[in-house]
């Protein structure tokens, strides 16, 4: 065999393979970056977050002017007596509607009684105790186009029903006519419907022809606790099947077989139902001052409840050292951590979201619209009895020190304050052992 032929065919294997090992070489000596947002650097394919700064937080805890509760997720009922947050009251309007339109009824027909049973969707706080429970007439129409706050209150007319009743979804209720479970069941003023159904059924009058002309003429009704309050909220699904309000008349004196008429909350796809919670919140004999926050260098510990109660507002007075420096922010992070002993029966919420005010409005921060690194915020267990928010602000923190180049607050709320109650108490920037964290980790851009 040819020496040199040989010798060539080593010699290009041989360049072959130190061509490959020095390509691997730079490939793993050089920094690559995938964008300003969330880049980082990578060495030998393993991310770098580059260089890590931890800021202190001013943190402290507001409340709310008022939140939007129109047709919520579930109504709520209740004087809840809170041990840390004070008194919450919670009340609820809803639309009534027919279940079959231009009822005829008959002439000389007879309300005998009237069953209302609402579904539990769950309860807050510990079961057992009884409410003073009033039903009153809304006597002014509710109007479709416009929204309808916490602080919201109709024009109501005199009670149609005044009972105290146990709240506990768990216990057997009997109506004088079924037992169920799950619900809350109790009579109304037969009167009133006898007046606003009957009556008007009889003399022939046009607005029970289709819903829309009956709530104008009947807006609906108001439920209210009007007790002293409880250690417990109720909160319950208006357009569940088995939430209804059952009618049991009979036509004449020679009538001794009951009929039965059936009004709904609006559970039927095109029906024009309505409802909105109502809600009050008196901090006075809370673990907290709410007018007298120290928002200039914050408090140690801070506030998140839903049902229009308090929230937690987050300023970083040391972000706008990064204002103008053209750095790539690669991750930004806010972790708060929640105080042991101040949960049960108090239900922690799921999951936290993070506000920004901007113009006049309050919207959640870009990171939502993320697909790869949203913002996150779910309830996680640290330890045995430790639990924390995480939030993924990256996004938020880009456009603070690179676009707006301007560091505005944050506020934290409850997912779902309108119609869930559940509240958390945090660490604040002063907190010696569970402060908010908030780490920025960042590259200078070439």
């Amino acid at each position: 065999m040819n020496r040199y032929l040989l010798k060539k065919t080593l010699n290009k294997s041989l360049l072959g393979f130190l061509a490959f090992v020095g390509l691997a070489l730079l490939s793993s000596s050089c920094e690559k970056s995938n964008g300003e947002i969330g880049a980082g650097k990578f060495v030998e394919d393993r991310p770098e977050l580059g260089e890590k700064l931890t800021y202190d937080v001013v943190s402290y805890t507001t409340n709310w002017d008022s939140i939007t509760t129109k047709n919520p997720g579930a109504v709520a009922l209740g004087n809840l007596n809170d041990p840390i947050f004070g008194k919450l009251n919670a009340a609820f309007t809803s639309r009534l509607l027919l279940s079959k339109l231009s009822p005829d009824f008959g002439d000389s027909t007879i309300c005998d009684s009237v069953k209302v049973r609402l579904a539990y969707q769950n309860t807050y706080g510990v079961r057992g105790d009884s409410i003073h429970l009033q039903v009153l007439p809304v006597i002014e129409a509710m109007t479709d186009t416009i929204n309808y706050y916490s602080n919201n209150m109709p024009v109501i007319g005199l009670s149609i029903m005044d009972t105290t009743l146990m709240i506990d979804p768990t216990v057997p209720v009997y109506d004088g006519i079924d037992t169920s479970v799950g619900y809350l069941t109790f009579d109304l003023d037969r009167a009133f419907f006898q007046e606003n159904i009957f009556d008007p059924s009889i003399a022939g009058e046009d607005f029970l022809i289709d819903n829309e002309s009956f709530v104008e003429a009947v807006p609906g009704l108001h439920f209210r606790d009007a007790g002293t309050g409880t250690s417990a909220l109720s909160f319950f699904n208006l357009t569940a099947s088995g939430s209804l309000i059952q009618l049991f008349y009979h036509t004449g004196s020679q009538d001794t077989v009951p009929k039965l008429f059936t009004m709904t909350f609006g559970q039927n796809f095109g029906d024009p139902g309505l409802s909105f919670n109502t809600y009050e919140n008196d901090f006075t004999s809370a673990d907290f001052a709410i007018d007298i926050q120290d928002t200039l260098n914050g408090e140690v510990l801070t506030y998140v409840q839903g049902a229009g109660g308090a929230r937690t507002v987050l300023e970083f007075p040391g972000l706008d050292t990064l204002i103008g420096k053209g750095y790539s922010i690669n991750r930004a992070e806010i972790i708060t951590h929640v105080l042991q002993g101040t949960a049960s029966p108090y239900t922690l919420p799921n999951t936290l979201l993070i506000l920004q005010d901007q113009d006049s409005a309050q919207a959640l921060i870009k990171d939502y619209t993320s697909p790869i690194n949203p913002a996150g915020g779910a309830i996680n267990r640290a330890d045995l009895r430790e639990f924390r928010y995480r939030f993924n602000v990256t996004r938020m923190v880009h456009d603070f020190v690179n676009e707006k180049e301007e560091i505005l607050p944050v506020i934290l709320t409850p997912a779902s304050s309108n119609s869930s109650a559940a509240r958390v108490v945090l660490g604040g920037g002063l907190h010696p052992t569970i402060p908010v964290e908030f780490n920025v980790y960042y590259t200078k851009s070439e």
